[in-house]
Parts: structure tokens; C-alpha cells; sequence
């Protein structure tokens, strides 16, 4: 295997992202790819987390990650008083 050998651009970059393997959120700091002996190119997301680690991933393994860290998380159900009152039929 060859040192990491480039930088591409991705649509996330500088975004909040999360890994769906491990479920940590952090920043995209640049994506690389890794060119192998045997021919594999393969596509690495680079993550920082909050507390300023680092982690790594495939590319495939990221999706959009939820906003900046909020001091509550919020419900996205809503539940009205109307809603509770109702007769059962």
C-alpha cells in the first residue's frame, strides 16, 4: 500500500457529518483516497470530532450529520391538547 495520494472534493466537506459504522458526528476535514498494490482505490473520510480527534472512515460510510450541538435535543413530534381529548369511536 502507497501513502494516502490525494484530496478530493465532497459536497459535506466542512459540514457536520456522522459515520453510520460507529455513529460519531463530527466535521469533514478533507476526503482521500489510498491507492493499494493490487490496484483498490480506496475513498477515506477524514472526521473531527468535538473534542478535537480525528477519526477515519470509508466514504461510503458517511452521511449528513445533525446540526451543531444544540443545548437540548429537540422532539420533532407534536402533540396537541386537541389531540388527547378526542373521543375513542
Amino acid at each position: 500500500m502507497s501513502s494516502t495520494d490525494g484530496y478530493e472534493q465532497h459536497p459535506f466537506l466542512h459540514q457536520q457529518v456522522r459515520d453510520i459504522v460507529s455513529r460519531t458526528e463530527g466535521e469533514l476535514m478533507a476526503v482521500t483516497r489510498q491507492h493499494y498494490d493490487d490496484g483498490r482505490i480506496i475513498r477515506i473520510a477524514h472526521i473531527r470530532r468535538t473534542n478535537g480527534v480525528e477519526i477515519t472512515t470509508a466514504v461510503g460510510n458517511i452521511e449528513r450529520g445533525s446540526a451543531p450541538a444544540q443545548t437540548a435535543p429537540q422532539s420533532t413530534t407534536t402533540t396537541t391538547n386537541h389531540d388527547q381529548h378526542q373521543p375513542r369511536r
